[in-house]
Order: structure tokens, then sequence, then C-alpha cells
């Protein structure tokens, strides 16, 4: 009998990491790499970091409200309900990174002033494409996941993300400041290209074809007996899902998350000022920053997924949350305090390693929340939405960060304390999470037995 990813937890999971992977790599490789190269030969301002990360992001605010739907209804049975979309989206990618490596180099010649257009040009549509593919992989792993099951495989599909976070960091970063912008994207189309074969040689369900030309198995396809829903369904369907209690509140628990920061993917109100706070302000060298970004905090933060995913999986999702958020903010705050130790590099590598530690812990249980909260049937829709709501938050804080710290003079610490007091924010929708009565099965994932 052929793998399938629903009956193989190993392909299942083995997939999803791979997709995970390759969704870590252009968005570090702008956002970490390219930026921390720009600023530490002072040729970017953080409005310009600011802007550039609000083209990548545009497609993961409103795209996903669009690909959503989009995916739900229109759907290629005979070859799995998410696989095609997923091969479409990877080989969007590849195509969009083809096309960029025919445009003259952007940083040749110090053209950075005409150059970076460009690269906000391409990042936006890359990322149409990523956020495809991310929307396709979501709703994959809301199908075939079994909920006892959502910590610990959104703690590996997390780990694969950041180890693509760190590939693109310390070894595209590498490549870039020694080779320039077109040799780093020739490694990364390859690389793209044998993700591309996961997806493409595994099936999605017993009895789906993997290719046009394959001869019928006689087996009927579980993909093609799920019925096919109209818009009109899916949007009555997600007022239901949304009408009240958990989901509901999840709304507002997706869209305050990540305003203050946290995550360490460059977004919200403290990320974005990294690399100014460690190579301007504290006068690091960039590749050090770079190297500690791509490699020490990188780790720590696989660890925390990896960590949060046990955690969520032993003690409850929620309840993980809870005091993960209570120990990330309290972590913030102490980190703000203890600005007289600043200057100290040794200090600020550990407190910085610690913090991304934990809200690692605290990013697994969010994302395998969410899932646990969405309906089958809209694993496109209704999921996509909470994400989108993440990114707009995310990105409001990015936005209003260079404001933020205009206003205050350019002192970081007090920054650090405005976040501190949103992320404490975050425990109110959450309290209503925990004590809403919904009819989705309750999170305490207590026993390793109930996984198999």
């Amino acid at each position: 009998m052929a793998v399938n990813m629903q009956e193989s937890k190993r392909a299942r999971l083995g997939a999803l990491c791979a997709l995970y992977f390759a969704q870590g790599v252009p968005w570090a490789f702008i956002t970490v790499a390219f930026v921390a190269v720009l600023v530490d030969a002072d040729s970017i301002t953080d409005e310009q970091v600011a802007a550039l990360t609000f083209a990548g992001t545009l497609p993961w605010m409103f795209g996903k409200l669009v690909l959503g739907p989009l995916i739900d209804r229109v759907r290629f049975p005979s070859y799995g309900l998410r696989r095609p979309w997923i091969i479409i989206a990877q080989l969007g990618m590849i195509i969009t990174m083809g096309i960029f490596l025919s445009i003259d180099d952007p940083l040749a010649d110090g053209n950075l002033e005409a150059g970076l257009s460009s690269i906000m040009i391409f990042f936006l549509i890359h990322n149409i494409f990523a956020t495809l593919q991310d929307v396709s992989s979501d709703a994959l792993a809301v199908d075939l996941i079994p909920e006892e099951d959502l910590a610990r495989a959104n703690g590996f599909m997390f780990a694969s993300k950041g180890f693509g976070f760190m590939f693109s960091t310390i070894v595209l970063g590498n490549i870039l400041s020694e080779s320039g912008f077109r040799a780093a994207l020739m490694v990364q189309l390859p690389v793209l290209a044998a993700i591309m074969l996961v997806p493409i040689l595994l099936r999605e369900r017993p009895g789906d074809r993997r290719f046009p030309w394959d001869a019928a198995t006689g087996e009927t396809s579980s993909s093609a007996e799920s019925g096919t829903m109209s818009l009109g369904d899916i949007f009555s369907g997600l007022r239901s899902a949304l009408s009240g209690g958990a989901p509901a509140w999840a709304l507002m628990f997706a869209v305050m998350m990540w305003i203050g920061g946290g995550m360490g993917a460059g977004m919200g109100l403290i990320d974005i000022q990294f690399p100014f706070l460690f190579i301007e302000e504290l006068g690091w060298d960039e590749e050090e920053y770079r190297l500690l970004k791509g490699g020490l905090i990188t780790l720590a933060t696989l660890l925390g997924v990896l960590t949060g995913g046990e955690l969520g999986r032993r003690f409850g999702i929620k309840n993980v949350l809870w005091w993960g958020i209570i120990v990330g903010a309290s972590l913030t705050t102490l980190w703000s305090l203890g600005r007289s130790q600043w200057d100290d590099s040794s200090v600020m590598t550990l407190v910085w390693i610690l913090w991304t530690f934990n809200w690692g812990i605290v990013g697994n249980n969010v994302i395998a929340l969410l899932m646990s909260l969405t309906e089958s049937d809209l694993g496109g829709t209704q999921f996509s939405l909470y994400m989108t709501l993440i990114n707009v938050g995310a990105l409001s804080g990015t936005l209003l960060s260079p404001r933020i710290v205009e206003a205050i003079g350019g002192n970081y610490p007090n920054l650090f304390l405005i976040g501190a007091v949103l992320q404490f924010c975050l425990l109110f929708p959450l309290s209503k999470i925990r004590g809403a009565i919904t009819s989705s099965p309750d999170l305490m994932l207590t026993s390793a037995s109930e996984s198999e």
C-alpha cells in the first residue's frame, strides 16, 4: 500500500516539517540577514525596515482572508484536499525567485535606494505564494493531526521553521555578505525545489492519485468523498463557529498576541528594534549579532517550541499559555529594569536566550490552541482568520515601534516596559478562553497513552 499522510504519522509529520522549514528560509533571509548587513553598513533606517517588513507581511495579513476560503472552496479531491495547493504554492515560490534572479543585483554598486523598492516587490510577491503554502499546510495539519498530538506536532513543525530560519540567517547571511544578493538566491532555489518533491511524492489520503497519469488504483479516495462547500456554506459555518465561547474570544487573543513582540521573528514593538539596539546602540559587530541571532537565539526558539509541545501535552495547552505569558512578560519587565547591565554582552546574551526560550514555549501553544478551536471543514478559512489577526497585531507593533522609540527619546529600556504591559494584557482574553464553555473538547492533554 502506498504511503499516505492520513494513515502514516511519520509521513504526515515529516511532510509538515519540510514545508515549515521552507517557510522560515525566505522570511529570515530578508528580515534578519539582509537587514543586519544594511544596518551594519548604516544603509537603512528603522522606517525602511518597517516598510520592508510591511511589504512581506501584507499577504499574511490580508491574503489569508482570500486564500483560506479559496482552498476550502476549490478542491482537486482526486489528488488530495490540501496537497495540490501546497504544490502550486511551492512552484510559485520557486518561479518568483527565479524571475528575480534575472534582475540586476539591487545591492551592486551602492544601488540600494533604487534596489530597495525592487526587493520590496519581490518580497511581496514571493510571500503571496509563501502565504498560500502556509494556509494549505495549516489546513492539512488541522485535517490530519489528532487533537491529542497537536501540541507535540506543532513543536516539531515550528522547530523545523526555526531550522529554516537558522539556515537562512547563518548560511545565506554569509553568502549575502561575501557574494551578494543574487548568489544567496541561487542557493535558495535548489533547497525549495527539493522540498517541493515531498508533497509531490506523498499521497494525502488513501486512494489519492499522485499524478494525472497514474492508473486508477481501484480504491475510492477518501478525499473525493469529502463534500464540496459553497462560499455561502463556508461563511455560514464560520459565523456559527465564532458566534461565542472560546473561538470568539480567540479572535481578540490572536490580534493582541504579538503587538508587544516575543517570538523573535523581526516583528512587534520590541523585535523590530533588535538590530538597532545591538548593532547601533550597543555597538555590536554585524556578524556577531547575526551569528547570535541565527545560532543560539534560534536554538533557544527551537528548544522552546519543542519544550512547549511536551508541556502542552502533559499539563494542558491553556495552562501552559497562562503561565508562559506571565513568565514572559515578567522577563521583559526585568530586562528593562536591568538596564544598567545592558553594556555587558554576556548578560544581554543570556537574558535574550531565556526570553526567547520562554516565548518559544508560548508560541507553540498559541498555534496549538487556535488549531484546536478550528473546525476541520473550515481548516483554511477559520484558522487563516486567526493567523491573519496575529499578523495584523504583530505588524501593528512593528509600524508603531519607530514612532514610540522617537516619542520616548530613543530609550530602549522604556520600550521594553511598554512591550511588557502589552504582553500582560494578553491574560484578559486568555482568561475568557479558559473559562468559556464551548462545544470543543477540553484541551487538557494529560496522558501519553492517548496519542496513538
